[in-house]
Formats: structure tokens, sequence, C-alpha cells
């Protein structure tokens, strides 16, 4: 299921590296209380690569640096995604947190606060201690002498879908958020199709970033997806939409038979069309999996005219997990 779960941490990081989103994730996760202490205007990324590469064992996902109001100070706003509890331990904030600070030491900058917090949409419980104290058995005998801090816990499975609606302006963000609350529904068309509805004026490439998401967690089929987007984007957009995901081939092929003129033609160019398709829906998936498609694969794919093949390597494209894993398929 590895790559499942790398499915879901690449569609969270897409969203939250767009600095609006970030913001207004922020702004929904934080007590009031913090919030009117932060100046969100200054948010800054902080690169994760380099505190990662310190603490091998974990990954850091997302970190940002926010200056206060009142002050010259700084607060650290560490973000973590979670679509399953196993990986999941105290102590792997705990070092995130401690690298932090280890290279503000070595900068020669102010140890800062941080403001730890896990964002979880999986399918159990959440069953981790958000006290750091809670960890131990005895933790009131000793709890002068241990760590005291807590993250904060968003957890889509206790928050009530009309609470995201109410408290997220961004539309964007808003869509994400309820993709993760409800993406183990399984194939439930017509909740992707409401909550994609809410991003259907987003550009082709900004929108396709969701629909690729669902898609890819469900294994939908080529009519599941022309329905979600008949029912979703509509209207002028629908055409395009659909001629990128669905129609293009199909609508090509048939449109070659015609010119042919020739019943036999027809049917040569709805067989030729429907390959077309598998093609770009396997480039798409390709695009989406690795952001980009290698002229040499690109080439492959466009030799290949058996779409079962292309249908079979479209599915696996899914589990992969390298680049040459797809070209040991052709």
């Amino acid at each position: 299921m590895e790559d499942i779960y790398q499915t879901h941490d690449k569609f969270f990081k897409q969203i939250i590296s767009n600095i609006e989103n970030a913001k207004s994730f922020v702004e929904f996760s934080l007590p009031k209380e913090i919030l009117e202490q932060l100046d969100l205007d200054t948010i800054k990324p902080i690169n994760t690569e380099k505190i990662s590469k310190k603490y091998k064992r974990f990954n850091l996902d997302i970190a940002f640096r926010f200056q206060t109001k009142t002050s010259s100070a700084q607060v650290y706003y560490l973000l973590e995604h979670k679509s399953e509890t196993g990986s999941f331990s105290n102590i792997q904030i705990l070092s995130y947190m401690l690298a932090i600070w280890e290279e503000d030491m070595k900068n020669k900058r102010p140890i800062e606060p941080i403001i730890p917090v896990v964002f979880y949409h999986g399918k159990t419980n959440w069953d981790k201690p958000i006290d750091f104290s809670d960890l131990f058995e005895e933790k009131y005998i000793y709890k002068d002498y241990l760590p005291a801090f807590k993250y904060i816990l968003i957890d889509t499975n206790k928050i009530e879908e009309e609470r995201f609606r109410l408290n997220i302006n961004n539309k964007c963000l808003l869509s994400a958020l309820l993709l993760f609350k409800f993406i183990f529904l399984g194939k439930d068309l017509n909740k992707y199709s409401e909550i994609l509805y809410i991003v259907k004026d987003l550009d082709l490439d900004e929108f396709l970033i969701y629909l690729m998401y669902i898609t890819t967690v469900n294994d939908l089929e080529e009519e599941e997806i022309k329905t979600i987007l008949d029912s979703t984007v509509g209207g002028d957009k629908m055409a395009p939409v659909i001629e990128k995901w669905i129609e293009k081939g199909r609508e090509e092929g048939i449109k070659k038979g015609k010119e042919e003129g020739l019943l036999e033609g027809m049917e040569k160019g709805k067989i030729e069309g429907m390959i077309i398709e598998a093609q770009d829906l396997l480039l798409d998936a390709i695009e989406a999996k690795f952001d980009k498609v290698p002229r040499d694969i690109k080439l492959m794919v466009k030799k290949t005219k058996d779409r079962d093949k292309l249908r079979s390597i479209l599915k696996a494209t899914i589990k992969v997990q390298s680049i040459d894993e797809i070209r040991d398929m052709f």
C-alpha cells in the first residue's frame, strides 16, 4: 500500500505548496489566540530536505516560518501529513523540532517557538497520544524532567463537512480537504462530482490535479471519469476537459473514418481513436505521477498500438515508484 500513501502525500504537498492554500490551512488549523499574534503575510517556506537529511529516519513534510505582529520574533509552523497511523511517532515530531533548533543555533539565530500540526485523513481512528508526556506510564512522577509539548491534530474523521465549508473560503483548499475526508468512500461519483464542482473554474492543469488524485486512488474506469466530468464542469469547459481525458482519441478516430467515406474506414477510425485515447490517458497518468514524460517513453507509448497493453500499463502506473519501471513494461 505504500504507493497509495505516496499518492495521498503527493496531492497534499501539491495543494499546500501553494502559498495562499498554505495560509488558509494555517488559519483553519490554529487557535484564534495564536493567529492574532502572527503576520500571515510574512509566510516563508522552509527547506525541509536539509532537515530530513540530518534525520534520515524521518522525512519532514512541510514547514513555514512567520513573523509575529508585535516583535521581531519568528514562529515555526511544522505540518505533517498522515493517511495512516502506523508510521507516526511523537518522537518523529520531537526530532523535527530538534533539527530546526539545531539549524538555528548553527546559523547563530535565536531559538524560536515551533507549532507542530498533524493532518490526518486515514480510515481508522487516530490512536496516538497528542501530549508527548503521555508516552510515559508514570509521567506525573517525572513530569518535571520530561519534554512538554503537544501537537495540533486536524483529523478529517472528527471534523464535519459543514465545518470545513463554513470556515474555509479558499475554494482550492476546501475542495482538497473534502477530498481527503471522503477519498476512502470508494467510487462515490456523486460525492466526488460535488467536491470537484467547487474548483470547476480552475484552469485545466490545476483542475486535473484534483481529478487525477481521485482516479488514481480509486482506480476509476474511463466511463466513471466521464460521469464525474459531465456532472462537474458542464457548459463551455466540459468539452476541453472530456477531450483531454476521454473523448480526444475517440473523436479523432471517428472523424478520420468519416473522412475516408467508407464504413470500413469508419470502423478503422474508431479503433485508431480508441488507441489514441488509451495512449493519451497513459501519458497523462505518467505526467501526473512523475511531473513530466521523458521523450523516449513518449515515443514508446505512441508506437504501441495494442490497446489492452496500454490499459494494462496505465493501471500499473499507479503502483510504480520509478520511471524506469515504466520503461520495463514496453
